[in-house]
């Protein structure tokens, strides 16, 4: 196991930089051995505080009293296994805690992590009509399914120059600027969805995934909101939109 001792103490001690604090942090919520030597730390340091009070005093003891040696031997040994009980009393509470919110944490995935997910594993690839003529919209998504995201969103702007309604050409050049993380203009074109009467239309879905995404100050209680919109008017993406909210 790594000695993270000079990096626990520089912590606590305020002498790392914000970046610095903030990986420490994380480290703390994401490597279960480091947060043990973290509670190992914060609990020899408390006990080394205060058996340093309890030593002035014995020692202060030992000026009034010196006749009674052996009574005060025998009190030392007695402090010290005191000590050495609740050290271990306490590392193991602080190592408790730390593992509970670890745990806690691995369940409740951020909420940045939690769309990313969603869009490599839903989003990766699109849907392409198999066909004798391979039209532009097909020509669009080939592309976009070989990472060609640029090239994909040429032809899908080139679409809707010439069917400027055209509902699919929106919907595709949202998921690219989505994934180009482009989110304003991502959301341009997803807002502009739900003006279509459709019966299955992830207008109001894709808007969340992309606010989660972009995880702005603001971003994730709007997102929320789209969420129960989701569900409560029985939109697509329920089902994902139901799971997601069971963790927020």
């Amino acid at each position: 196991m790594t000695d993270h001792s000079e990096y626990i103490d520089a912590y606590f001690n305020h002498t790392l930089s914000l970046d610095e604090a903030e990986k420490f942090e994380q480290l703390l919520v994401g490597d279960k051995n480091f947060a043990q030597q973290v509670a190992f730390y914060i609990s020899a340091k408390q006990v080394l505080k205060e058996q340093l009070v309890t030593e002035k005093k014995i020692w202060f003891k030992d000026l009034i009293d010196s006749d009674d040696a052996l009574t005060i031997k025998s009190d030392r040994e007695n402090v010290r296994r005191v000590w050495i009980y609740r050290s271990m009393a306490a590392a193991a509470i602080i190592i408790l805690l730390i593992s509970s919110w670890y745990l806690f944490s691995s369940r409740a995935l951020p909420v940045q992590e939690t769309a990313e997910n969603y869009i490599q594993h839903d989003l990766k690839t699109l849907p392409v009509t198999m066909g004798i003529m391979i039209d532009s919209m097909q020509q669009g998504l080939n592309l976009y399914n070989n990472d060609k995201l640029i090239a994909s969103s040429h032809i899908f702007k080139s679409i809707l120059k010439g069917d400027s309604g055209n509902y699919s050409a929106k919907k595709y050049l949202g998921i690219v600027y989505l994934r180009l993380a482009e989110y304003d203009k991502a959301l341009a074109y997803f807002q502009q969805l739900e003006t279509y009467p459709l019966y299955s239309n992830p207008a109001t879905f894709y808007q969340a995934l992309t606010l989660m995404k972009r995880n702005q100050s603001g971003d994730k209680p709007k997102a929320r909101l789209l969420l129960q919109k989701v569900v409560e008017h029985n939109l697509e993406g329920k089902q994902t939109a139901m799971q997601w909210l069971k963790k927020w």
